[in-house]
């Protein structure tokens, strides 16, 4: 029982995150579409204490300003 209810509770979140963008939004691209050229990178091995960097080159392909809030290595 708990799990339908957990599952009915999910299922109305998602629902309310997703009336955020109304259809006429989507159809014009009113909306920020992030995409990134190659979204991982392998480093290999690392020497402990060395320095190693990265560009990754991030598009907007929407219509509408992308913000990036957050970023985390993974």
């Amino acid at each position: 029982m708990m799990r339908i209810l957990r599952a009915v509770l999910w299922g109305c979140v998602v629902l309310i995150a997703l009336a955020g963008f109304t259809q006429a939004e989507v159809e014009k691209e009113t909306v920020p579409v992030i995409e990134v050229e190659m979204p991982t990178y392998n480093f290999e091995r690392v020497p402990q204490g060395e320095v190693v960097k990265h560009d990754f080159r991030v598009f907007n392909r929407g219509t509408a300003t992308l913000e990036i809030k957050n970023v985390r290595p993974g």
